[in-house]
């Protein structure tokens, strides 16, 4: 008794360990579903937003820095002198740079001014937040919808115009003194992310340059139009995606590379590339206690647990049982369209795609029952009429895939696939044989699963207009057919 002890100990352990690794190794895929679902999910968002970029150039392409000038220099009121009531639809305003004092603040009033209604237009987008101009008579100028937001006198941050980037970037060179043509054929310039200074928010700019002449004083004028975008009303639908379960901590950066915080999965993503080609990216970044989370409210951890239930209450039966439910077709016992995946393809030479003719009409006239009869008499002739090492597969309704292997050029296919039309193929419950309608293709590495099936069903349907009970194929550019339409089925 104890040697038999002995010898059923160890194959228990065995059993315990394997079904142990089966627990854990489903832990790691749903893990790794979860990762996955993730990233398609960042994937899917970042494709849906629209390129912020181009969109606001295209709105500043329609500004007139020197209407908003001349409005501010020919306006008799520089500040309120009166209660607007909050009826105000904006304000324009204007600094100098050289002193941080403010000049104007001027509400504008409905209706709509004329002049400024390319701005007032722009300002109606809730994610930005501040239009302006830097001139190079070192003022600043601009528009707002709420006069909260202008301090009385600017901080003395990038007061000095030759400090901004983009100003040295497209009026540094010593031609523009000369040509008045911008030293940078770049549309537009963007800032980093920064804290607006005026708002306190997370910010971006976007700057494009400007160059005009002024009848008034005879000279050219010329500076940066600066469009200032609130981050988190501009890209709330990737900074704070899902109803729950969002991610721990959103970054939106021009860096690629930047650490991970201890103990967080972090994901990376471009999403849009500004007129100069930079790619702003996003970053996602959720703590482990988040992961954990959206793991055991995922539906793969779901499905894990009823799997895992399935293989406690059936044994060691589940797994062949479901594969074959999975890739065989009830009735014609042909696997399913599922097996056929790139790699299967790639193994065969040439891929035929067939439909049974007129199918619908044995349906309704004869019943489903005798169409059930007709699918499994025409899966059973594919199998006889099919050379060892050939595969037939049922791919949905009354259409079936036969995949070639071993035919070097199309005279030994016309000869492998002539065998399916040399005899008829005849039921009882028919009165009339059962007919097919065929394409057949090459394949080639390049070809994806979809890419074939199309070729070979614009073959079929090549076939369907051409008499039916044909099989077609490409000779070079030519569609030819394997059977003369003139002539009737062998028989």
């Amino acid at each position: 008794m104890t040697g038999s002890l002995l010898r059923t100990l160890p194959r228990r352990w065995l059993m315990r360990f394997t079904l142990l690794c089966l627990v854990l190794a489903g832990l790691v895929l749903v893990f790794n579903y979860t990762y996955l679902s993730i990233r398609h999910d960042m994937q899917l968002i970042t494709a849906k937003q629209p390129n912020l970029f181009e969109l606001f150039y295209q709105r500043a392409r329609i500004l007139a820095p020197e209407k908003l000038a001349s409005f501010i220099d020919n306006s008799s009121i520089k500040t309120p002198i009166f209660s607007e009531n909050g009826d105000a639809t904006a304000y324009a305003y204007g600094y100098d740079l050289a002193t941080l004092a403010r000049l104007a603040v001027i509400p504008i009033l409905p209706p709509a001014n004329q002049m400024l209604g390319t701005y007032q237009y722009l300002l109606s987008y809730p994610e930005v937040l501040n239009l302006y101009a830097f001139y190079n008579d070192r003022r600043m100028l601009g528009m707002v919808t709420d006069k909260r937001m202008l301090p009385s006198e600017l901080q003395p941050v990038n007061t000095n115009l030759n400090d901004i980037e983009p100003w040295t970037h497209y009026f540094g060179c010593a031609a523009f003194a000369a040509t008045h043509v911008p030293c940078s054929t770049d549309e537009a310039q963007v800032s980093d992310i920064y804290t607006d200074t005026f708002t306190g928010l997370q910010n971006i700019t976007l700057y494009f340059p400007f160059v005009f002449y002024d009848t008034e004083i005879e000279d050219y004028r010329y500076g940066l139009t600066g469009i200032d975008i609130a981050i988190d009303e501009a890209f709330k639908d990737v900074l704070r995606p899902f109803d729950s379960l969002n991610p721990t901590r959103t970054v939106l950066s021009f860096e690629e590379v930047e650490p991970c915080r201890p103990w967080h999965l972090c994901l990376s993503t471009p999403l849009m590339k500004t007129k100069a080609g930079n790619d702003l990216f996003l970053k996602w970044s959720y703590s482990y206690g988040d992961v954990v989370r959206a793991v055991l409210y995922g539906p793969a951890f779901k499905l894990y647990l009823i799997v895992l239930l399935l293989l406690m209450l059936t044994g060691r039966g589940i797994y062949g049982r479901l594969r074959t439910l999975a890739l065989t077709d009830h009735l014609t016992r042909l696997p399913r369209r599922d097996i056929l995946e790139q790699a299967l393809l790639k193994e065969y030479d040439f891929l035929m795609l067939l439909d049974i003719d007129n199918f619908k009409s044995i349906n309704d006239t004869h019943g489903h029952g005798v169409g059930d009869l007709a699918l499994v008499a025409f899966a059973r002739h594919l199998t006889t009429n099919m050379r060892k090492g050939d595969k037939a597969i049922r791919w949905g309704g009354e259409e079936f895939i036969i995949l070639y292997k071993g035919l070097n050029d199309r005279a030994s296919m016309r000869q492998a696939v002539t065998r399916l039309l040399a005899s008829q193929l005849q039921i009882p419950e028919l009165p009339a044989p059962i007919t097919f309608s065929a394409g057949v293709i090459r394949i080639r590495d390049y070809l994806t699963v979809a890419e074939a099936t199309d070729l070979a069903d614009a073959l079929l349907y090549h076939v369907k207009q051409h008499g039916k009970h044909n099989i077609a194929y490409y000779q070079g550019q030519e569609i030819r057919l394997i059977r003369d339409p003139g002539t009737n089925p062998v028989t």
